[in-house]
């Protein structure tokens, strides 16, 4: 009887071990998104799906990427400069930065001022290209600091 129930032991223990179940949680690691670095304001420009000038109005609730919780925005379009957007307001999500808390530095997008936006599309979604350089103050009387068109 002895060695039947040392027999089932070692068989449920190589069962365990075998399929992946172990009784010990696992941790669960961050996604860190490297994010590309553009150097100049063209380089942003040619990247982009679309470009464009507006203001933020009101947040818009929120959707995931890279399994975080990004912001989104109503965005009162002042003029496409480049993409297919369509009719003004527009809904843009501020890219997250990930490997921790979305935005450690507070949204961008939460500031109510004109800005550049450069943008991507991700599952029918517009959001900021990168954390930290898919959106830029741009005061009235400011001239594009890149080539449009």
């Amino acid at each position: 009887m002895r060695r039947l129930a040392g027999t089932a032991i070692i068989g449920v223990l190589s069962g365990v071990l075998l399929c992946g179940c172990w009784l010990v949680p696992v941790t669960r690691t961050d996604v860190c998104v490297d994010w590309v670095r553009f150097e100049t304001m063209q380089q942003r420009v040619e990247h982009a799906s679309a470009v464009l000038v507006g203001k933020p109005v009101k947040g818009d609730g929120e959707v995931r990427s890279y399994g975080y919780q990004a912001n989104v925005h109503t965005v009162e379009v002042e003029q496409v400069l480049k993409g297919g957007i369509g009719a003004d307001p527009v809904r843009i999500a501020s890219m997250p930065v990930t490997c921790g808390k979305s935005y450690p530095d507070g949204d961008p997008l939460d500031t109510g001022a004109r800005q550049l936006f450069f943008l991507t599309e991700q599952n029918g979604e517009w959001f900021t290209m990168t954390p930290e350089q898919g959106a830029v103050p741009f005061p009235p009387g400011t001239p594009l600091p890149f080539k449009a068109g």
